[in-house]
Parts: C-alpha cells; structure tokens; sequence
C-alpha cells in the first residue's frame, strides 16, 4: 500500500480510533468484574457476556455473508477462536487479579508475536533488527510482570501471563487474517469470526447463571452496561476496522495499534486510583523500543 493518498489517511486514522478503543477496553472490563470494589461478574460471564452480546450486534450482517463460511471455514474458525473466543477468557480472568493498567502494557506484545507467528508458521522473513525487537520486548515483559502491582503474596503472578498468551492468539489470528483471508471483506470476516464464538458466548452465560447474578447482585447490572460497551465497540465494530486495517497495511503494522493502547490503559488506571511504579514505566518503554525495532523493515509495504 502507499503511505499517501486515502489509504494512508485512513490506516492512521482506523490506527488512532483502534488504540483509544481497545486502550479503553481494560477499563471497561475491570468495571464488569468489579463495581465499587465488590465482585459482579465472574471472569467467565463477563467473557462469555462480551462475545454473545458482540455477536447479537453482528448479527443482522451474518445472512449476507454466510455463503462465504463454507469455502472458509478453516481459517475463519482459527481467527474466531484466536483473534476473539480465547482472548475473552483469557484476559478476563487476568484482570481479576492484576491492574488494568498492567494487563493494557503487556498486551503491548502483540506485534512480537505476530511477527514469530509470521516467520515460524507464515514464512515471512525476519532481520536481525526485527530478532532485536522481539528480544527487547520479551524482556520488558518479564521486567512488567516482575515490578507489576499483582494481587498475592508474590509479583510473579500466574494472572500476569495470561494477557502474554492472549497476544499470542492475537499473532496468530493477524497472520490468519492477513495471508489466509485476504480475499475476504473486513466486514464478512469480522461477522464470520464472531458467529462461530458467539453461541459459546450464549453457553457460557446460561451454564454461569448469568441471569440469576443479574436478579441476586445489586452491581450486576451496571457491569453488564460496561461490558455490553466494551462488546460493542471493544469487540464488534473494532473488529471491522481491524481487519480492515490489516487489509489496508499488514498484520504486524497494524499490531502497532499497542502502540498508543497502554498509555491509553495506563491513563485510565491511574484515573482509577491504580498504582504506577516508575519500574513499569521503563519496562513499557523497553517494549515499545521492542514493538519499533519489531516493525522496522516490516512495514515498508504499509
């Protein structure tokens, strides 16, 4: 793609509106686990709440692009489960133990791992500039992990790995998207995707009890107003301009969306009252350097 012209304006325009959009969705999904301190949702409702009512947005486009999921269903399948069904879970039951702010810094990882995903699996070609990125980047990681703020008597906290494997899903469902399912609108492959997990959504509500949390906790309903924003925007519309975007770039430019996504994240958090360590500040800083040095070379194309 050129850098000017529309496509250009767009791609940094879909880039500015995906970061302050998903930057805002830890937020949002730590209101859904708590409210005024007090447990609502458990992690499993509010992911399973996230995909169903994303997928009741949907919805109304599925019967215009059914008729593309037979010839797709492989890699459609692969983007659902990776790009959105276990990334729900995971960093859902992440953020019940760690900061929002934390689980929005490490997600900052995702264009490593779409890059090691590429070069592992999709034959795209590494620099040793790029191996230096992903290096870094690990390393700001575990330095996050190890000076985040984590619930427990240790820093080291399995929660803090969830949001890591979450972006490894994301690597994978980029490359997916971008060398699988090109030929697809962003629209069709967003709609596809989400139909295949939304029923799951819909059983993980019904075997959690949802409705009976809405008539028993008083805080259940206004978390479910936050996840029903952060299903709506967090996870429907974003998820068209997302593969739109790596339709109009590549999946590991547009993985840079981490970019502006943990300040946006960190900002929230501190508004909420959650602590920033200046520690954690370095070790973002040494992702970034990580992400820059990861797309260097990469998006010559974007």
């Amino acid at each position: 793609m050129e850098n000017g012209g529309g496509n250009g304006r767009m791609k940094w325009l879909l880039l500015a509106i995906l970061s302050l959009v998903w930057g805002s969705s830890f937020i949002l999904m730590k209101r859904g686990l708590f409210q005024h301190g007090e447990p609502a949702l458990s992690p499993v409702q509010l992911a399973s709440a996230r995909l169903f009512i994303a997928w009741l947005v949907l919805l109304p486009l599925l019967f215009r692009y059914a008729y593309l999921f037979r010839p797709h269903w492989k890699p459609l399948m692969g983007t659902a489960l990776l790009g959105n069904g276990i990334p729900a879970f995971l960093f859902a039951f992440a953020q019940s133990r760690i900061d929002s702010s934390l689980a929005g810094m490490l997600n900052s990882l995702s264009p490593l791992f779409t890059l090691l995903v590429g070069v592992v699996v999709f034959s795209v070609r590494l620099k040793a500039v790029n191996l230096i990125g992903v290096l870094l980047g690990l390393a700001g990681a575990l330095g996050t992990i190890a000076f985040g703020h984590t619930e427990g008597p240790a820093a080291w906290s399995a929660y803090a790995v969830l949001p890591i494997l979450g972006t490894i899903c994301y690597g994978f469902s980029g490359n997916i998207v971008k060398h699988k399912l090109y030929m697809l609108p962003a629209t069709a492959v967003a709609v596809l995707a989400i139909s295949l997990v939304g029923p799951l959504g819909l059983a993980g509500i019904l075997a959690t009890g949802l409705p009976r949390t809405l008539a028993t906790n008083p805080h259940a309903w206004h978390a479910l107003g936050y996840v029903a924003i952060l299903a709506i925007f967090g996870t429907g519309m974003s998820l068209i301009l997302w593969n739109q975007l790596i339709k109009l770039t590549s999946a590991v430019w547009a993985a840079s969306v981490t970019y502006i996504m943990p300040v946006v994240a960190i900002g929230w958090g501190v508004l909420d009252g959650e602590p920033l360590l200046p520690l954690q500040l370095l070790m973002v800083v040494v992702i970034l350097l990580g992400v820059y040095l990861v797309n260097k070379g990469t998006n010559a194309k974007a």
